[in-house]
């Protein structure tokens, strides 16, 4: 439907054709051409990525941690100058010039994948309590200096550093949560996956949840209950199975609400993300009513098991649904491949359109002003050159 917009400028050339053409030429019928098909082409891929752009959480948990001390450098360095006279004689002269390098103290935290946080002393300090461990490690910055080459390189102040490093005790865990983006067909596509439109009044009538705002090291797992003990658990589960499965489990708790609560909550979240296993459950006091998971994993049995399991519970408890998610989830769990829905077609929506045909008639309009009133008019489709029959 957008490209009609391409209409605009087609008409725009045949006009500018018929009665303008001695004062065009063929550059400018290009431009005409170009020039709004380059924004007609901008405005569908802006409004494709807008619809397809998602966010996803990825797990990790933190490794060891740095801390490093305040050191200084100092080292010769040549330059060369080039200079002309009034002669139009250059002279070249070289000189040196004393450098030095502060590098303050910086505490940083790696996780299982390598990838580097900063993070404040206090936390460094709180993490050597946490494992128990606290290494002191000799930089000798004399031999890896960057500046290690060059004979006149001092070490105006040196710095060693200490690090800390995960214990392997599952309870001492520390995770990490990170938001990434990707392109997600699936939650603007009309074709095949027609999930239900959820209004504010649903959303308030049924307790639907919002994705928790991301936080490194306290995103919350758990919605509509609170148990930090539960949460803890759930977090250190999902650090250990983010980068090793590709998984984010959340629990999703509904009091007083029918199961009609968690068919809402899909559609709202339009299926949840491709590495996401969902579990939802409905209680009524402590009592669990109804269990329902949502996730694109293929194994269906694995996402059948679950809820009937945790349903079977009777009795709700945040740490025993937890440990029986961590224990049992990635085992199975295999990540659904969104590349699999890349078939898929995704189009520019109305506003979009109207934008672009605004944009393009606006900008086709000025194009064609600027043809007819410069002076570059020899040579056009129709009139090759105004001035040939002179000769």
């Amino acid at each position: 439907m957008i490209w009609l917009a391409f209409l605009v400028p087609l008409c725009a050339i045949a006009f500018a054709a018929i009665n303008y053409s001695k004062n065009m030429n063929v550059l400018e019928y290009v431009l005409l051409l170009i020039v709004p098909a380059i924004c007609i082409g901008v405005g569908k891929w802006g409004s494709v990525y807008t619809q397809t752009k998602d966010t996803e959480y990825w797990n990790t948990y933190a490794v060891h941690a740095l801390y490093e001390e305040e050191w200084k450098e100092q080292w010769e360095e040549s330059h060369t100058e080039t200079t002309t006279d009034s002669d139009g004689n250059t002279h070249s002269r070289t000189y040196w010039t004393t450098e030095t390098k502060r590098h303050p103290e910086e505490w940083i935290l790696f996780d299982d994948l390598g990838k580097p946080y900063p993070i404040s002393s206090q936390y460094f300090e709180e993490l050597c309590k946490l494992w128990s461990n606290r290494n002191f490690k000799e930089m000798d910055r004399k031999h890896t200096s960057s500046k290690r080459s060059e004979s006149s390189h001092k070490i105006l102040k040196d710095g060693d550093a200490y690090v800390t490093k995960y214990d392997n005790k599952f309870e001492h865990t520390v995770p990490i949560c990170t938001s990434h983006t990707y392109k997600n067909k699936i939650q603007c596509s009309k074709s095949i996956f027609n999930f239900d439109k959820v209004n504010p009044e649903t959303v308030s009538q049924y307790g639907l949840f919002e994705y928790p705002p991301e936080d490194i090291h306290n995103f919350n797992p758990i919605l509509g209950y609170q148990s930090k003990p539960a949460t803890q658990l759930l977090r250190a589960y999902n650090a250990h199975n983010g980068a090793r499965k590709q998984l984010h489990m959340m629990l999703l708790v509904f009091k007083d609400q029918p199961l009609e609560a968690a068919f809402f909550q899909e559609s709202y979240w339009k299926g949840g993300n491709k590495n996401e296993f969902l579990v939802c459950v409905g209680l009524s006091g402590t009592n669990l009513t109804w269990t329902k998971v949502i996730s694109w994993t293929e194994q269906e049995t694995l996402k059948i098991r679950v809820a009937r399991e945790i349903k079977e519970m009777k009795s709700f408890d945040a740490v025993q649904v937890v440990r029986y998610m961590g224990e049992n989830i990635p085992k199975e769990f295999i990540r659904k491949e969104f590349a699999d829905f890349s078939y898929l077609s995704v189009e520019p929506t109305v506003t979009a359109i109207m934008i672009t045909l605004l944009i393009t008639t606006i900008t086709t309009i000025g194009i064609m002003i600027y043809s007819i009133s410069n002076s570059y008019d020899f040579g056009s489709f129709i009139h090759r050159n105004r001035y040939r029959n002179r000769w």
